[in-house]
Formats: structure tokens, C-alpha cells, sequence
């Protein structure tokens, strides 16, 4: 679609407030929550005590010789846990005393600071409850072990962790796959580009690429941060590959000569997710910059999804309302997006249904991906937290369903019901 200017689209607060009303305990029921240390505020705290140690495991740790990770990014190493100071539930910790060796006294590490620890081989990741002014500590290898199981059910897996060597073995092995492209393709003159996660190889003129590399990157570390990882952290074995054109026609030769694809449909762009975890995005530049730009992050954002936490695939209209956001917010120069939310809108106002498609569709016609973004952007809006306990808890082998219930509180109708309070239709169905 050719970009066109659109009126403004905007989250309203009575749209918030109905979300989380379905969901959000009343300020009474906190405040008793918080007095009786009993139970979690939200779905998200409810979660994070799943695979909670007890007291008397966290008991177990003191004497212990830990390395500890604050949320600054500092690393306590080889100290001893010396103590935990908790409220009336002894499972829930306010804070920790930890003593460097040879050292005269202990240090006090406050609940809200720690991230995760290691002890004995085993990783820990402190889950901090707002509502309890407490954290608890979880038990990553029983979460993983449990997780498994789960996974091995349906023939999913974690994707495994890949050793620094082996990872720079496939970025040699990629390297010489594009040495390939740029044998076939000699009359282009192909340059080869390469960042910290990217290997990005063109004929387009050296000036046109950087900022490409640019959103790309900021793709990578804004996913990373709204999944929880650490800044600088590498998802991808190795890295992942763009071969971007300028032209259709070696667009339409690569996807034929190296996948075989004959047919590609209106696509100037397509992302090739291997089953090992190699990402491949193919794509052709064309005349709108900024249109081009928004469907190289939207591609290349499904490689993303592809490599998260495990092989478990994501339901279409998450897929592609993730990749359509996330281009909206690293190129907002491209109003493709916002136009197809305006129209997705538009539709719906005259159907006042989705038709019984939406949800479970493999492929979405080109109005819906408006629909699939604005929702991804609401629950986004509505609570960052729970959107990653959803999205966590589909990569773990939920259903998407039941993920929505867990994380929000939601049924797949209600959540109709609140895009359609957004847009303007109250009784919107699924």
C-alpha cells in the first residue's frame, strides 16, 4: 500500500481503564493484600510465585558462595550470603546481606536493586512484588525443567544457548553464503555490511545503508528490552542475514535461485526462518525509503519472534501485530502502519465483527494487520509487564487463550470488547 496521511490514532484513558478494571484488584483489596502479606496484587506478582523458593530453601542458601547481578549492572562475585532479611512471610525478602572475602563487614542489597544470582551452578532470578514491598527468588532450573516437559509435549524445545566459538562458526557460515549471493549476482556490485547483530549485504549505494543498520539495531535492543533481556544481548545464532536489493527483479532471482520460491505475491519483503534458528530476511528497497525501512524491521522482527526463548510458533495476528508495532515505533517517518490501523477501524465500524476469523487465521488480509497491530499497542499500553507474561507464556506451550487469561485476566471476547471500546464499538465480536 502507498502511505497516506491519517487522523490521529491515540490510546484513550476510559479505554485503560476498562482493561484494567477487568483485572486490577480494588485499592482495598491491595491495601489487605499488602497488611497480611497473603497474596499477590496482579497476575504478573501471582506468576512470579510459581517456582518461588520457601523459607526454608532460601534458609538453605545462607553460607552459600553466590555471584549476584543488581539492576545497575554491577556483579557481587564469589561473596557469601550471610543473611536475608524478610517480612512476616519468610519467603518474601526485603533485602540480603552478602560479604566479599577478606572483607571487614557485610554489604546490604535491597530487593528493588537484585536481578539474579548463581549458586552452587544453579541460576536464581529474584522477582520483585510491588505490592508486597518484597522479592521473591525463583528457581530457574525447576521453571525451565517444568517448562520442558510442557514443550516436549507438543515437539517444541528451548532454543539452546550457543557457545561464543560456535556462534562466530556461523557467522563464517553465513559469510560464505553471501559470498555465494554475490558470485550469482556479479553485475550488482553487492557491499557487505556488518553490526553487532546484523549481517547486511546490497548492491544499494553505501550513503542509502546506514540508516537501515541504525533502526534495525534499535529494533533489536528495544525487542530485547520489552522481552527482558539485558542490554547487548545477542538472540540469534550468530546473526541475522539481510540481502536487500534495489530492484524487484534480483529480489524475485534470489528468492528463486536460493529458496526455490517462484511465487512471492505483493511482498518486497520476506523472512526465511530456518528450523536450526538461521534467520534469512530478503527484501527490495523500491522508491519509498520509508516504506522500505518499515518492512525491514517488520521482517526481520519475525525473526525475532522465530528465535525467542523457543520454537514454539506465535498465532498470526500476534506475529504480525509485534512486527507492525515495533516498525511503527523505530520508523515513524512510515505511515503505513497508522493507515492501517485507520482503515482496519473503519471496517470493523460497518461489521461490527471480526467474523470468527481473526484469532485463528494463518493469514491476515491487509486491513487486519491494521486490527493485529492496534491490539499488540493496547495491551501494550495497558500494562508492559503482563504483555510479557502473555507473550512468555505462549513460548512456554499455553495456548494463546489461556496465556490472555493468565496474564490479563481476559477472555479472547473481552479483549474485542476493549479494542472495540478504542475505535468506538462496544460490543465488537470476535
Amino acid at each position: 500500500m502507498v502511505p497516506r496521511p491519517l487522523p490521529n490514532f491515540r490510546v484513550t484513558t476510559t479505554f485503560l481503564a476498562l482493561l484494567l478494571a477487568w483485572h486490577a484488584p480494588t485499592a482495598e483489596a491491595q491495601k489487605r493484600s499488602t497488611r497480611f502479606n497473603a497474596k499477590p496484587s496482579n497476575t504478573v506478582e501471582a506468576a512470579a510465585m510459581e517456582f518461588a523458593l520457601s523459607a526454608e530453601e532460601i534458609d538453605q542458601l545462607i553460607g552459600k558462595t553466590a555471584d549476584v547481578l543488581t539492576s545497575n549492572g554491577k556483579q557481587e562475585q564469589n561473596v557469601e550470603i550471610t543473611r536475608f532479611f524478610t517480612g512476616r512471610d519468610k519467603s518474601q525478602i526485603k533485602s540480603m546481606e552478602v560479604k566479599a572475602e577478606n572483607a571487614r563487614r557485610g554489604k546490604r542489597l535491597f530487593a528493588t536493586r537484585l536481578v539474579e544470582m548463581t549458586v552452587d551452578d544453579k541460576s536464581y532470578r529474584f522477582q520483585y512484588l510491588p505490592s508486597l514491598k518484597a522479592a521473591t527468588i525463583e528457581d530457574q532450573s525447576k521453571k525451565n525443567a517444568a517448562i520442558k516437559d510442557k514443550l516436549r509435549s507438543s515437539n517444541e524445545q528451548f532454543w539452546e544457548e550457543i557457545p561464543e566459538e560456535e556462534q562466530l562458526k556461523h557467522v563464517e557460515e553465513y559469510k560464505e553464503f553471501l559470498t555465494k549471493v554475490g558470485e550469482h549476482f556479479t553485475t550488482l556490485n553487492m557491499k557487505f555490511y556488518e553490526t553487532k547483530y546484523f549481517l547486511f549485504y546490497t548492491d544499494m549505494p553505501a550513503k542509502q545503508v546506514a540508516p537501515y543498520l541504525i533502526q534495525l539495531d534499535k529494533m533489536n535492543e528495544l525487542l530485547g528490552q520489552s522481552f527482558g533481556f539485558k542490554p547487548g544481548h545477542n538472540i540469534w545464532r550468530g546473526k541475522a542475514v539481510i540481502v536487500a536489493f534495489m530492484g524487484k527483479p534480483a529480489f524475485l532471482e534470489f528468492e528463486q535461485q536460493f529458496y526455490n520460491r517462484t511465487e512471492t505475491g505483493n511482498a518486497i519483503g520476506l523472512c526465511h526462518s530456518h528450523g536450526n534458528g538461521k534467520v534469512v530476511v530478503s527484501c527490495y528497497r523500491g522508491n519509498d525509503p520509508n516504506f522500505f525501512g518499515a518492512v525491514l524491521v517488520h521482517e526481520t522482527a519475525h525473526g525475532y519472534i522465530h528465535r525467542y526463548k523457543s520454537t514454539v510458533p506465535i498465532p498470526t495476528w500476534i506475529n504480525e501485530g509485534i512486527a507492525d508495532w515495533i516498525a511503527m515505533i523505530i520508523v515513524p517517518s512510515s505511515k503505513e502502519v497508522r493507515f492501517r490501523q485507520t482503515e482496519a477501524a473503519a471496517r470493523l465500524r460497518q461489521m461490527k465483527t471480526f467474523g470468527g476469523q481473526f484469532f485463528n487465521s494463518d493469514r491476515l488480509d491487509g486491513w487486519q494487520y491494521g486490527s493485529a497491530s492496534a491490539i499488540i499497542q493496547l495491551m501494550l499500553k495497558a500494562s508492559p509487564e503482563q504483555f510479557k507474561l502473555f507473550f512468555n507464556g505462549i513460548k512456554e506451550g499455553l495456548t494463546w487463550q489461556d496465556s490472555l487469561q493468565r496474564a490479563y485476566g481476559l477472555t479472547v471476547e473481552q479483549l474485542s470488547q476493549a479494542y472495540g471500546q478504542s475505535i468506538g464499538i462496544p460490543l465488537l465480536t470476535p
